[in-house]
């Protein structure tokens, strides 16, 4: 996890890494809103490889972005649009223990 934030996930960027067969899983948690629930989910701790799903902290938890990629030939690539969540929905980010 790279992290620029304090232990209570607050502003910072983060990558966080799934198994490649969590995908849909991840998406659809992440669509869904179930936050806390994407915070159960194992990860990996190492990266180049499965799933990324590269999350944004800011404005003191009033505004989160997220955006999953996949890992392709030594690279990751998008499969997400960017999403976008303001207010109580960011504030659900980042308590939700995802980070």
């Amino acid at each position: 996890m790279n992290a620029n934030v304090d232990a209570n996930g607050q502003e910072g960027q983060y990558e966080l890494f799934f198994e490649p067969n969590e995908l849909p899983r991840v998406q659809y948690l992440l669509e869904t809103k179930q936050f806390f629930n994407l915070g159960k989910l194992k990860r990996y701790i190492q990266d180049n490889t499965g799933i990324k799903l590269q999350l944004s902290l800011k404005e003191r938890g009033t505004y989160a972005t997220a955006q999953l990629f996949e890992y392709f030939f030594h690279t990751y690539e998008p499969v997400s649009p960017l999403m976008e969540f303001e207010n109580t929905e960011a504030e659900a980010v980042a308590l939700s223990g995802i980070v």
